[in-house]
């Protein structure tokens, strides 16, 4: 089984945080330097978070999982 994991790249965030207010399942946190992080046990990748990002700055690989 092929599963999406989202994360965030640390030199296209802008800190913008408009992946954190979109996010559904609450799953992206603000950072102690004020950077949106992808909590990824949280993440029902559903992708609004990278439809929403305007930098570019969210993507994701592809895992297998047994």
């Amino acid at each position: 089984m092929q599963l999406k994991q989202y994360y965030i790249k640390p030199d296209l965030c802008t800190g913008c945080q408009a992946c954190l207010a979109v996010c559904p399942a609450g799953a992206i946190q603000e950072t102690a330097l004020g950077r949106p992080q992808i909590r990824t046990v949280l993440c029902n990748r559903c992708g609004a978070c990278k439809r929403k990002c305007k930098h570019k700055a969210i993507a994701y690989r592809v895992r297998l999982q047994f």
